[in-house]
């Protein structure tokens, strides 16, 4: 954090807390400026919101002045010569009943349109936040999108659920804060010129408990907001938690692990209320404080007033004295009074929640991505290619390498096979032929070209990657199948199914192509989830095809479809299995054999048999 050279050298006079208010101050005003710039498509709708929080200062500046005609003017003996009166009175001509009934027509006309502009006023609040909230949501989600693996890896689902979900509101939170102070500040200057015309001494001491405000604001300011990330950091863990227990509901039946579960999420719903209890606290104590200022406020001035009013009009009559209808008008102004100075001393306590909020988002927002372009990425268009491994190492922690100097070069049209058991970095080296994480030494190249010099949508069009979870999305099976080509024709997609296999269940369906998939894919058994997941990378025409555990959740049969299938299609694509079932690579033209991290024997089945090493003993 860098600040201007008057500030650093007047924060070396300063205390160390004069310091932190400094820092803490340019802080707030970042994140307030930040909140904004995602409203400023709606300009023209908050200068409209601000005309009519105008026009309600109006309505609230006028309600109480009927009441006090009323009282001073058409039912007094001794009428108050005054300029307001005089204009309210006017339409309604010199009869007292016209003139009753009068101030009560313009009464119920303030509150109707009091109220109309409430209303309105409320909508526009609902469209400027859902605007500016559409906006936020939308950049959190593509900055999701945008950062690796490895960031998602390291942080549960539920979290990034929870920022996309509430943290989101953040910004408008700010806003409404930030507008709700804006009109308390107008609202606050015309009620002290008013009360100041009214009586000089009543004002001044309505003002006069200002200080005890400012302490209340100063004393809760800091409380809220660190509540206030304790609450989002238990609510965020809630949310994961949920989202675990219902994600993996079949594991937990089979295994009747519900008591225990259902014990963890009783604890982390407790350490969530109990933190959500310790914020709310914080929040009600502190306008609790605030009201308590206004009632020793209210009091003193209903007492003092009482009395003047007392004095000026019985005690000793004097011709401008306070009247009654003036305490009326004082103190309905005084009870609108303590509103707004509590909206414009108490902003940065108020604002806190928000700003946790906010913090919260604006730190992914501010996330860089570990993968992007180059700037100066070359294009690279979509043909077959020799795809080389150079030396490639890959350490997911300083010191702990998962890959070492890894060379590989496959030809297209080739089919090749990474095999070993699990835990030798076979997943981790197909994570790198995509480029969804870069090798911390050597290279990954498409015709001897760096894939870290080429445009990444570029790098992942000449690759289709078969996952091994062969994740599946709520829709049909052709909408599926063309997620990676939506413009796909019909025949397209059936012959990637045909050639997946998958196809022979797909046209024993009722709906066939159109068939609904449940969330997950639970209404298809794995073998058929992963032929949908293989039809879907066919379908994209890439020249490269990645496949994890391809045949691992198929029976024997629809394995030998699929491989047969693979070895047609390597006349016109380059195969990468990664697998360790032996079966599947034997038809291979490489197979390169794997074990902690590093290509110990390649070859063909043949000549790895011939060596008589580890893949041999694999095998045997």
């Amino acid at each position: 954090m860098t600040f201007p050279l008057k500030t650093r050298l007047k924060s070396q006079e300063n205390s160390p807390k004069m310091v932190m208010w400094s820092i803490n101050q340019h802080w707030l005003v970042r994140i307030v400026l930040r909140s904004i710039s995602y409203f400023r498509k709606d300009l023209w709708l908050i200068v409209t919101l601000l005309l009519l929080i105008g026009a309600s200062v109006l309505f609230n500046l006028l309600n109480a002045w009927p009441m006090a005609i009323l009282v001073d003017t058409v039912l007094s003996p001794t009428p108050k010569p005054n300029w307001i009166h005089t204009l309210f009175l006017a339409p309604f001509g010199e009869g007292k009943l016209n003139q009753i009934f009068g101030m009560a027509f313009v009464a119920m006309i303030i509150r109707i349109l009091s109220d109309t502009v409430f209303m309105l006023r409320k909508m526009l609040n609902y469209r400027i936040q859902y605007n500016g909230t559409l906006r936020v949501r939308t950049e959190l989600y593509d900055k999701m999108q945008a950062l690796s693996l490895g960031w998602h890896g390291s942080r549960s689902q539920g979290d990034a659920i929870y920022r996309l979900s509430y943290d989101s509101l953040g910004p408008w939170g700010v806003i409404d804060t930030l507008i709700g102070s804006t009109a308390a500040s107008v609202t606050l200057t015309a009620m002290i010129w008013i009360m100041l015309s009214r009586h000089v001494l009543l004002t001044v001491f309505a003002l006069s408990f200002t200080p005890l405000l400012l302490l209340a604001n100063w004393y809760f300011e800091g409380r809220i907001r660190h509540r206030a990330f304790e609450s989002k950091r238990t609510d965020a863990v809630m949310t994961s938690t949920m989202q675990q227990a219902i994600e993996l509901i079949g594991l937990i039946q089979s295994f009747g692990r519900e008591a225990t579960e259902s014990r963890r999420f009783a604890r982390v719903v407790e350490r969530s209320v109990s933190a959500s209890m310790r914020l709310h606290w914080k929040e009600n104590l502190y306008p609790l404080a605030v009201q308590v200022v206004f009632a020793l406020g209210g009091g003193v001035i209903f007492g003092y007033g009482g009395y003047l009013v007392y004095r000026d009009q019985f005690l000793r009559p004097v011709p401008n004295g306070l009247t009654l209808g003036d305490l009326i008008v004082f103190m309905a102004y005084l009870a609108q009074f303590w509103d707004p100075i509590g909206w414009v001393l108490g902003f940065t306590t108020k604002i806190q929640t928000f700003v946790a909020s906010c913090e919260r988002i604006f730190t992914v927002m501010d996330e860089p991505p570990a993968i992007v372009d180059a700037p100066d990425a070359r294009s690279l268009s979509v043909h077959p290619r020799t795809l080389t491994l150079a030396e490639v190492s890959f350490e997911y922690n300083c010191g702990q390498p998962v890959l070492r100097k890894i060379n590989a070069s496959i030809e297209p049209g080739q089919m090749v096979a990474f095999l070993g058991p699990s835990g030798t970095g076979k997943s981790t080296l197909l994570n790198l032929l995509p480029r969804f994480y870069d090798p911390t030494e050597g290279s990954v190249l498409l015709d001897g070209v760096d894939l870290r010099t080429l445009k990444l949508a570029d790098v992942r069009k000449h690759m289709a990657l078969v996952s091994q979870g062969s994740p599946l999305f709520p829709g049909t099976i052709a909408e599926n199948i063309a997620y990676g080509r939506p413009d796909a024709l019909f025949h397209e997609i059936r012959e990637a199914a045909v050639e997946s296999g998958a196809a022979e269940f797909i046209e024993t369906l009722p709906e066939q192509y159109d068939t609904l998939i449940a969330e997950g894919g639970q209404n298809l058994s794995g073998g058929q989830r992963q032929r949908l997941a293989i039809a879907r990378a066919l379908v994209t025409k890439a020249p490269i095809l990645i496949l994890d555990e391809p045949t691992n959740a198929l029976d024997l049969k629809h394995e030998q479809w699929v491989i047969e299938t693979l070895q047609r299609l390597r006349r016109l694509r380059t195969i990468i299995l990664v697998t360790h079932r032996l079966e599947t690579a034997l038809d291979c033209e490489q197979i390169f054999v794997m074990q902690e991290g590093e290509i110990v024997e390649d070859g063909t089945h043949a000549d790895l048999l011939a060596r008589r090493g580890l893949y041999f003993r694999m095998l045997h």
